[in-house]
């Protein structure tokens, strides 16, 4: 199972390189689900999942600011 949820991570990596819109934010929900999946399992999760979700999650966040009436 954890070779599975491993070969998703490498193909969602690869998704990911030029995903834009809205299959760019479906492609981050399924990372962030096997990234979960992980966790769960106590499997080691690669770097570059974690910085992948931590930078999406950064540009939300400013996102928000750059839409806020002043």
């Amino acid at each position: 199972m954890t070779e599975a949820l491993n070969e998703r991570l490498a193909a969602l990596n690869l998704e990911l390189r030029d995903a834009q819109g809205a299959q760019r934010i479906e492609a981050l929900d399924h990372l962030a689900q096997t990234v979960r999946q992980l966790d769960m399992k106590r499997a080691p999760v690669p770097a570059w999942a974690r910085h992948r979700l931590s930078a999406a999650e950064e540009d939300l966040v400013e996102d928000r600011f750059d839409n806020m009436p002043i």
